[in-house]
């Protein structure tokens, strides 16, 4: 049956973040239907799973599942991911690999963390 893995993740965009990149990640939470264009990247190469990933929920984590893309007054995107998933082809680890670039973070700063269903030690997630 296989073990989920939960994901945090919180980060602010760039703002020149390509509107290409905008768009997959609102199909990614649920906010659009139309699955958009895909770079080539091993997250939408080798998965299968990543169009609804972001919105995976199970009974195994206490929490619901709650992902949003928020475009604040500051003309800024603010991605918040909660989700967990049955993360067999390094799907989490291939989000965070594509979405990186993107990011407005400082190396070394916080993102968030993931941690498998049988360990009580989340895996944290760093701005490379």
């Amino acid at each position: 049956m296989g073990m989920y893995t939960e994901l945090h993740f919180n980060a602010e965009l760039k703002k020149d973040t390509p509107q290409a990149v905008i768009e997959i990640l609102k199909f990614m939470i649920g906010e659009i239907d139309e699955q958009p264009p895909v770079p080539y990247h091993s997250l939408f190469e080798k998965t299968q799973r990543w169009p609804w990933m972001l919105r995976s929920d199970s009974y195994y984590f206490d929490a619901d599942t709650h992902s949003t893309l928020r475009y604040d007054n500051q003309e800024s995107y603010y991605l918040c991911i909660r989700c967990n998933l049955k993360n067999y082809d390094d799907e989490i680890e291939k989000f965070i690999d594509w979405v990186m670039p993107y990011l407005d973070k400082d190396e070394g700063e916080f993102l968030g963390f993931s941690r498998y269903e049988e360990t009580q030690h989340p895996t944290l997630i760093f701005m490379k």
